[in-house]
C-alpha cells in the first residue's frame, strides 16, 4: 500500500501515455493500412509516396500527446517545459516524415526516363541528411540554443575531420562526380580497365557495387577508383551490341552461297532471340585467306550485353546444321606442303 500511495500520482500520466500509444497503434494499423491500399489502387504515384512516408509517425505523435496530457494533468508547473517538449517531438516526427518523403521523391524523380541524374542511394541519402539538418536547426532555435557558436565550432572541427577522413571524403566527392557526369548509372553493364565487370547495383557514399554477370557475387569498387578508371559502358550510347562470330569455310565453297546462308541464319536467330534491335541488320565480311579456310566475320545485333551468349550459342548450332544441309564444308585446320622435286624423299627415307 505504501508503494501505491507513494507513486499514485504517476499512475494517471502513465495511463494516459499508454492510452495514447494504443490509439496511435490503432490509427497506424487501421487508418494507414486503408490509406496504403487506397493509394495502391490509384494511378497517381505521389499518394503512395506521401502515405509511405508517414511510417510510425501516428504512433509517435499520439504517444507524445498522451504523455503531454498526462504530465500536464499531474503537474501544471511543467506546462512550459511540456510545451517545448511537445514542440520538439512534433518537429522530430515531422522531420522524419519529410526526410522519407523527400528521399522517395528524389529516388522517383531520378529513376524516371530522361532524368539528368541517375538514381542512387547517394542522392537519396544526401536529400534525407539535408532535411534532418534543417530539422536539427529548427529544434535548436525552438530550445533557444544559439546556432552561430555551434556553426563556428563545427567549421573548425570539420577541418580536422576532413584531414582525418580524407580518403573517405575523396570517395564521397568522387561519387558525386560519377553521378554528375552521367556516364555510369545503376543498371548499366560496365567493364573497368582493371578487369572487373558487372551490372551497377548502386552508387553509395564510399563505393559503387557491381553484380557479376554469371553469379550473384558483389564487386565493391571505391568511388575514387571508378572516377579514375577507364570504363567501358555497354549501355551507352545505347544498349544494342554487335556480336562478332568468326567462321571459316573450305576454299572449294561458293562464297556467294556461304554469305547468303550465313546471313539468313543470322536473321532467324535475331528474330528468335535478339529482341528489339531497332531495325539493325546482320552483315558479313570476308577478311582472310587462312591456311585451310576462307575466314569471315558475321556481325549480329543483340539487344544488350547479356543476350550475346544465348545468341552466339544458337547461331553456332543453327549455322552448323545449315552448313551440313547445304553441303558447305567447315575444314579442319590442315596444311598442304608442296615440296620441290630436288628435296623429295623415297619411302625408304633416301633422296629421290
Amino acid at each position: 500500500m505504501e508503494f501505491f500511495a507513494k507513486y499514485s500520482a504517476w499512475f494517471l500520466p502513465i495511463g494516459i501515455t499508454a492510452a495514447g500509444f494504443v490509439v496511435g497503434l490503432v490509427v497506424e494499423r487501421l487508418l494507414l493500412g486503408r490509406l496504403r491500399r487506397a493509394a495502391r489502387e490509384t494511378a497517381w504515384e505521389w499518394d503512395d509516396f506521401v502515405v509511405g512516408s508517414l511510417g510510425h509517425a501516428p504512433t509517435l505523435l499520439f504517444t507524445a500527446a498522451g504523455a503531454y496530457v498526462g504530465l500536464l494533468v499531474a503537474d501544471y508547473a511543467l506546462a512550459e517545459t511540456l510545451n517545448r517538449t511537445m514542440a520538439v517531438l512534433l518537429i522530430v516526427a515531422g522531420t522524419a516524415v519529410a526526410a522519407r518523403l523527400v528521399g522517395e521523391l528524389v529516388r522517383y524523380s531520378t529513376s524516371r526516363p530522361g532524368s539528368t541524374l541517375p538514381s542512387s542511394s547517394l542522392l537519396t541519402n544526401l536529400a534525407k541528411v539535408l532535411v534532418y539538418v534543417v530539422g536539427v536547426v529548427i529544434i535548436l532555435q525552438n530550445l533557444d540554443i544559439p546556432i552561430t557558436p555551434l556553426v563556428t565550432g563545427l567549421g573548425i572541427g570539420g577541418l580536422a575531420v576532413a584531414l582525418a577522413l580524407q580518403p573517405t571524403l575523396s570517395n564521397v566527392f568522387a561519387g558525386f562526380q560519377v553521378l554528375a557526369a552521367g556516364q555510369v548509372s545503376p543498371g548499366d553493364y560496365i567493364r573497368l580497365d582493371s578487369g572487373e565487370e558487372g551490372y551497377v547495383l548502386d552508387i553509395k557514399w564510399r563505393n559503387t557495387t557491381l553484380e557479376g554477370l554469371l553469379d550473384d557475387h558483389e564487386i565493391v569498387v571505391p568511388n575514387s577508383k571508378l572516377a579514375d578508371a577507364i570504363v567501358t559502358n555497354y549501355y551507352l550510347p545505347r544498349k544494342v551490341l554487335w556480336l562478332r562470330c568468326d567462321v571459316g569455310v573450305g576454299y572449294e565453297s561458293d562464297l556467294e552461297k556461304v554469305e547468303a546462308v550465313s546471313i539468313e541464319v543470322a536473321h532467324d536467330v535475331v528474330r528468335q532471340f535478339s529482341g528489339n534491335v531497332r531495325g539493325l541488320e546482320p552483315f558479313l565480311r570476308f577478311h582472310t585467306f587462312g591456311d585451310s579456310s576462307v575466314d569471315f566475320t558475321v556481325h549480329i545485333p543483340v539487344e544488350e550485353f547479356f543476350h550475346q551468349f544465348r545468341v552466339r550459342h544458337e547461331y553456332v548450332k543453327q549455322l552448323h546444321a545449315r552448313y551440313r544441309d547445304e553441303g558447305i564444308n567447315i575444314p579442319f585446320p590442315i596444311r598442304t606442303l608442296v615440296l620441290p622435286e630436288a628435296v623429295r624423299f623415297t619411302p625408304d627415307g633416301r633422296d629421290a
